[in-house]
């Protein structure tokens, strides 16, 4: 049975090589890292690729995540770990390789203890990688409990990868930080009720940074999920490229021989190169097109506005888009130190 949100993390013992920062390129003794009493009361961000030093894990996967490691900790990770099924020793040569140090755990998972209880393994027997491997995936973990899960059903990094994990987190962010608005306007007015206007103008200002740190932190997870898409595709159309100048080496010795079989087979994987090329081109101009929230189609947002209007039953003005978000909010704080005015003026 696959792992699933809201999940607990199962218990399971890991191996790992402490980073030794007197002696940095040490090889010191394997320790032994249970995850229940490692990860208790703190939240992990643990993904896990195939193999240590392979093409994608080391092109794609691993780089995203030491470019992105302090920035994942300063939201909030406790622990940012990567796991494979390779042993601890060539985990410790791996992290070396990119210098994390401490910043980024390197776990073994060898024996495939934690990826079978997850039900994230493969069979990479045919591949001569072993009858257990584990799949590409990552989750963020919150006091055991799995929040995020993010399994690659395809070759490549997408829902795995260090930015999707950062727009998870900065998504997670701005939800905390409207329920705080929420908390911060009940408090408003109950100290507007009981006639404490000095603490209902602190409030005030609470409600409005609030809201602002929400809508800032939507548009930047927004950001790094637009700019991550245009990465893979980037990738995707690289790796095509690639694909067809193999085909293009083919096609000639093909015609050096005059072997029309073997032309005529090379010629239709010719033809599905293109047409996977044109999906892929019609795909990145549309990332390209739709970097942010701000850059998307006017027609499109102002049909998805008024569509959620009528909806909800509410009335939307025809000059709402021309109107700033922090105008509208500084409206909305002169309408309360009005509203503040006259109360103190009442009492």
């Amino acid at each position: 049975m696959t792992v699933k949100i809201g999940d607990v993390l199962p218990n399971a013992v890991l191996t790992y090589i402490p980073y030794d920062a007197q002696n940095p390129d040490a090889c010191g003794l394997p320790q032994q890292l249970k995850t229940h009493e490692a990860f208790k009361g703190k939240k992990v961000v643990l993904f896990a690729v195939p193999g240590a030093f392979t093409p994608t894990c080391s092109e794609e996967h691993m780089p995203g995540y030491v470019e992105r490691v302090s920035e994942l900790k300063s939201k909030g990770a406790d622990i940012v770990a990567c796991v494979a099924s390779n042993d601890q020793f060539v985990m410790h040569a791996w992290g070396n390789s990119y210098k994390v140090k401490d910043d980024i755990l390197m776990l073994s998972d060898a024996n495939g203890e934690l990826g079978s209880a997850l039900g994230l393994v493969n069979d990479g027997t045919a591949r001569r990688m072993g009858p257990i491997r584990l799949a590409r995936f990552a989750m963020i973990i919150d006091d055991l409990k799995v929040i995020y899960i993010g399994v690659e059903s395809a070759p490549g990094v997408t829902v795995s990868g260090a930015s999707a994990v950062t727009a998870k987190t900065l998504n997670r962010q701005a939800i905390k930080c409207g329920r705080e608005e929420k908390r911060a306007l009940d408090l408003l007015k109950k100290d507007i009720a009981k006639g404490n206007t000095e603490q209902a103008r602190i409030r005030a200002e609470t409600v409005i940074r609030k809201k602002n740190e929400a809508l800032n932190l939507m548009k930047l997870a927004s950001r790094v999920d637009a700019v991550a898409s245009r990465v893979q595709t980037a990738m995707s159309m690289r790796n095509v490229s690639q694909s067809m100048q193999g085909v293009v080496i083919k096609v000639d010795q093909s015609m050096k021989n005059m072997n029309l079989e073997q032309m005529s087979t090379v010629m239709d994987k010719f033809e599905t190169l293109f047409e996977d090329l044109d999906v892929q081109t019609g795909y990145m101009e549309g990332a390209i097109g739709g970097v942010t929230t701000l850059t998307m189609p006017q027609n499109e947002v102002d049909l998805l506005m008024r569509q959620v209007a009528d909806e909800s039953g509410l009335t939307l003005k025809d000059d709402m888009q021309e109107l700033p978000v922090q105008q509208e909010e500084v409206g909305e704080e002169a309408l309360l130190n009005e509203r503040l005015h006259r109360h103190r003026n009442a009492v």
